[in-house]
């Protein structure tokens, strides 16, 4: 590890961070402490410890994930290398070429988890191989790809996201050094990190040249913090944290958002990966201040900023407007939503809050999903509230490289450990070994769920291990009720959101979770409301409704007191893919007003992340009858 250390520097450098004027801080001294951070951390299980079973609400669509990822490499592989050995751009020439190294990098973190996840040979030896190419690309100095020229006056844009096409280039390789323990790819991005640092570092203040750029303000290079800091907990070089730290004390937008505790008003995709690198700062430096802050400035974007469906962003971007439905809008850029799963993963990560774990939950069942065709192979640039979803559209090809590495998270969301607590985050057929500090602990879980709220969870532990089971509770969970080896558990939700069972006395045990999902209206910001049903947003979808009218003239709105029906068995599934298909869509039927009849007439709902495929027209919010 010595070699690692060639900027060293004393800890205290970080005994005072970012944002030292504490009367900014709208939580006093006292109430930060209250948090109780310290010993709140959660560790998330390796994706090789957790793996989805037939029957839940996943397995498709992570193992059409699967042939996707490799899709991509068959048929993008050599275009995702070559962009690390010719230099494309110049001005005048297409602008995406600025940015064309993000691909590879993404690819080899999705395509890695995954291998990992299903043990797949073939795709551990193409993510290996990949990796090795990579690293073949690496400049003596550190610098992934070939070096800008010096022969010609650099275009602005050009500049700026030359650290973007670094920052991807060490997420890749720190991820597979992670997973498959090459330390080749370590080396690799401990050089790349140390270009960054000698060629940028000092940040001294505002003016440095690491924080100025034309390209959303200089986002494009400050989302690199985050891997700068993973660099120093795999490396322990804490140069690589004090880069970090100057950025955070010195580039205006974070030192805004620090001190306000409102969100910078640009790109989502680029906001939420800075937001997670300073939460990584704070849990490595343990200041407790700034993820109060970072937290603070995460709420603020839900309550402002976040679709009822759990992304966020219009035509890439965010503004001091309510968000609209607008019609076939850009909306949900599936890059934000995916960068949103990580900010929220790290602070549940660093906080062990299942708020997070419920949001989480929220957008992976709605925008990300939804973002995914039903066959894993195909993905939405914007995702809309209604009308129709293009597959494979925009400007340019990154979103089709961010949703992979979305869904191959997907395992590792499951569940989560700390000492001799396992914690039950999401209700998926799936099961797993999971390393507990007193042994190894086996895990199954069945699950009905989203369908009904019943899960049966099956643990097998040494005789002698001791420990504590914690099942998130929904917070619109109704008749929350856990039985274990048969007998009820008397009611023991704790402070946290979470359903305590203590575990001990026996090597197996059976936990019978069952709960009732709700189904009511939430407010839509822009006017009207959305259906919801437990974790998912509903829709009406013409294929299940060819007589109701979905379009801009409001004709169909929702009643006071609107409640599900019972439906006809016989209807209660369609084939949502091709024929032959396995994947079924959940309906469900409501009464609904319509300006056409002179009473409410039936309507069949299904969950807006199944909903627009084919080709079919949806829509999700509505007008309610007593607003007009």
């Amino acid at each position: 590890m010595k070699k690692y250390f060639i900027f060293a520097l004393t800890l205290c450098l970080f005994t005072v961070c970012v944002n030292k004027d504490e009367h900014s801080n709208k939580l006093s001294v006292k109430s930060l402490a209250a948090l109780s951070y310290k010993d709140a951390a959660v560790a998330l299980p390796s994706p090789a410890s957790v793996h989805l079973d037939k029957g839940g609400r996943f397995y498709k669509r992570f193992h059409g994930n699967v042939k996707y990822v490799i899709y991509q490499h068959d048929y993008y592989g050599r275009e995702m290398l070559r962009a690390y050995s010719v230099r494309h751009y110049s001005p005048g020439k297409l602008l995406e070429l600025v940015w064309d190294r993000e691909y590879g990098g993404k690819w080899l973190d999705s395509a890695t988890r995954t291998a990992v996840n299903t043990g797949n040979k073939e795709l551990l030896a193409m993510v290996d191989n990949f990796a090795d190419s990579l690293r073949q690309l690496q400049q003596p100095d550190g610098y992934m790809g070939i070096e800008l020229p010096n022969d010609r006056v650099l275009n602005g844009w050009e500049k700026d996201w030359d650290i973007w096409n670094q920052f991807y280039a060490i997420l890749g390789l720190l991820t597979h050094y992670e997973l498959r323990n090459d330390q080749a790819s370590l080396d690799a991005a401990f050089r790349a990190g140390i270009w960054i640092i000698k060629t940028y570092g000092p940040v001294r203040d505002k003016n440095s040249p690491f924080l100025r750029g034309e390209a959303v303000g200089g986002f494009t290079k400050v989302v690199v913090i985050g891997q700068l800091v993973r660099l120093y907990q795999h490396t322990g070089d804490i140069g690589f944290l004090e880069f970090v730290r100057q950025v955070i004390d010195n580039y205006p937008p974070v030192k805004q958002m620090l001190s306000s505790s409102e969100p910078s008003l640009v790109h989502p995709y680029m906001l939420s990966a800075v937001l997670g690198g300073i939460v990584k700062f704070a849990e490595a430096a343990g200041d407790y201040k700034i993820l109060a802050k970072v937290e603070r400035i995460w709420e603020g974007l839900v309550s402002t900023h976040l679709f009822p469906t759990g992304s966020l962003g219009e035509s890439e971007d965010l503004d001091d407007e309510p968000i609209e439905d607008v019609p076939d809008g850009q909306l949900q850029e599936t890059c934000a939503t995916t960068e949103w799963i990580f900010l929220t993963q790290d602070l549940y990560e660093a906080t062990g809050r299942a708020r997070y774990a419920e949001a989480l939950e929220l957008t992976v069942y709605n925008a990300l999903l939804a973002a995914q065709s039903a066959d894993g192979m195909k993905w939405c640039y914007w995702t809309p509230l209604r009308y129709s979803k293009h597959w494979f559209h925009g400007p340019t090809r990154c979103c089709f490289w961010s949703g992979p590495r979305g869904i191959s998270r997907l395992p590792q969301l499951i569940y989560a450990l700390k000492g001799d607590t396992v914690y039950v985050n999401f209700f998926e057929t799936s099961h797993a070994f999971l390393n507990t500090d007193s042994g190894e602990v086996s895990i199954i879980q069945n699950s009905q769920y989203p369908g009904t709220g019943e899960s049966s969870v099956i643990l097998k532990t040494q005789p002698d291990w001791k420990g504590m089971i914690q099942i998130r509770i929904p917070s619109w969970a109704k008749n929350f009720k856990i039985k274990l080896n048969g007998r009820p558990v008397p009611g023991n939700k704790s402070r946290t959101g979470y359903f305590e069972v203590d575990l001990h006395g026996s090597k197996d045990y059976q936990i019978e979770i069952n709960f009732d999902i709700p189904f009511w209206l939430e407010k839509f910001a822009g006017g009207g409301c959305v259906m919801r049903r437990g974790p998912e947003i509903m829709s009406v979808d013409v294929r299940d409704n060819i007589d109701t009218w979905l379009g801009q003239d409001d004709l169909i709105s929702i009643p006071e007191g609107v409640a599900l029906l019972p439906i006809d068995p016989k209807h209660r599934y369609q084939w949502a893919g091709p024929v032959n298909s396995s994947v079924h869509r959940r309906k469900y039927c409501v009464r609904l007003d319509d300006k056409r009849t002179s009473e409410p007439r039936n309507v069949i709902l299904t969950p807006y992340a199944d909903a627009g495929n084919e080709g079919a027209a949806f829509r999700t919010v509505f007008p309610l009858t007593k607003d007009e």
